[in-house]
């Protein structure tokens, strides 16, 4: 393992889950710092589609497109297709960053071996289970590769806000928050700004 890792013990697992991801697509060509996780998923064998809420009722649709409530981004059918892959659902609603993160996290599900979430019915009811430890994990390492440690700290570190580090790696700013929080480098962030305030 790198010794150049995050500061919480749990960022420290994800990093090199990461980086092996990260290495399955050579080069990305979006440029930069940005990763598209859409040439990853057929790497670890999902393939990608967008949902189109067909079959479900006005409510169901609604439920399902409430951005604010967040609740559905995405998903994969564990059925495996003809070919052996498993299709990936996304919400079309979602924006392309978050759209990233989504995938990301399916793709940290498919790679780390996590055993797919139910959906259950029960009258006019639909709920899935959820694994918390899980889905933590999944989130972890598919944020990790959209902001790795070793682009993302040396910036973080320089004094770059949230705003600039999200337009810099293209992804969402809750993101860029979230990583900054989970890899225990808040109060290092916090006073790289101060700094910077009055410089």
């Amino acid at each position: 393992m790198s010794p150049f890792v995050p500061f919480s013990d749990a960022s420290k697992l994800w990093e090199p889950q990461a980086e092996e991801l990260r290495r399955m697509v050579p080069a990305s060509p979006l440029g930069g710092l940005a990763f598209d996780p859409w040439l990853l998923a057929p790497k670890v064998g999902l393939r990608v589609a967008e949902c189109n809420f067909a079959g479900l009722t006005e409510a169901e649709k609604n439920y399902m497109q409430d951005l604010h409530g967040d609740h559905w981004s995405g998903g994969f059918v564990p059925t495996a297709l003809p070919d052996g892959s498993r299709l990936c659902m996304l919400n079309p609603d979602q924006s392309y960053r978050r759209q990233k993160i989504t995938l990301m996290e399916e793709i940290a599900h498919s790679f780390l071996g996590h055993s797919p979430t139910v959906l259950s019915m029960s009258g006019e009811s639909r709920y899935r289970d959820f694994n918390k430890k899980q889905e933590h994990e999944a989130y972890g390492v598919g944020a990790a590769v959209l902001l790795p440690w070793r682009l993302f700290f040396p910036m973080l570190n320089r004094g770059d806000n949230v705003a600039s580090l999200s337009e810099a790696f293209d992804v969402t700013r809750e993101l860029v928050q979230y990583r900054i929080k989970v890899c225990g480098a808040f109060p290092l962030y916090s006073k790289r700004q101060r700094t910077a305030a009055v410089a």
